[in-house]
């Protein structure tokens, strides 16, 4: 059971990570323009923006690799943690997600916004907002997670 638990929860944390890579590098950046992403680009560098798909990467690559750790760390039997606390550190990892996507994401969306003066920065955010709201519930669960680990006696 554990072990298809850590299974849900890496995959569910490299879900994140690609989802918003997708979002921050073309799914976002062309709702908010109203055009393809090549258009885009060509119409930001024209504006002398900057274009960056780096900022996808390294969100991306970020995830992959606290996915991995989390997954290592939760699955081995030495592992001396409760299964809340598990879920928490879980929960920490998705709701840390939204932070780092607005960081990550900040640039193209600010030349977007410089580019296009009728920018639609509500169509983004439409997009952008199951990767946000997962955040949010994920930080309650990484909260009630964390009230139930300090409220159980430590394991000797």
């Amino acid at each position: 059971m554990r072990i298809s638990v850590v299974i849900f929860g890496v995959l569910v944390i490299c879900m994140q990570a690609f989802f918003g890579a997708f979002l921050m590098n073309d799914w976002a950046v062309t709702a908010a323009s109203e055009l393809p992403l090549e258009e885009t680009v060509a119409e930001m560098r024209r504006a002398e923006q900057n274009y960056s798909k780096n900022g996808g990467i390294v969100f991306a690559s970020l995830g992959v690799v606290l996915a991995l750790g989390w997954g290592f760390l939760v699955s081995q039997r030495r592992f001396i943690a409760s299964n809340w606390a598990a879920l928490t550190s879980w929960g920490a990892i998705i709701a840390l997600g939204a932070p780092a996507y607005f960081f990550f994401s900040f640039a193209n969306m600010n030349s977007v916004g410089d580019t296009f003066y009728d920018w639609n920065s509500d169509a983004a955010f439409a997009l952008e907002e199951p990767l946000y709201v997962t955040s949010g519930i994920a930080a309650l669960i990484a909260v009630i997670g964390l009230v139930e680990v300090l409220r159980r006696p430590a394991i000797r």
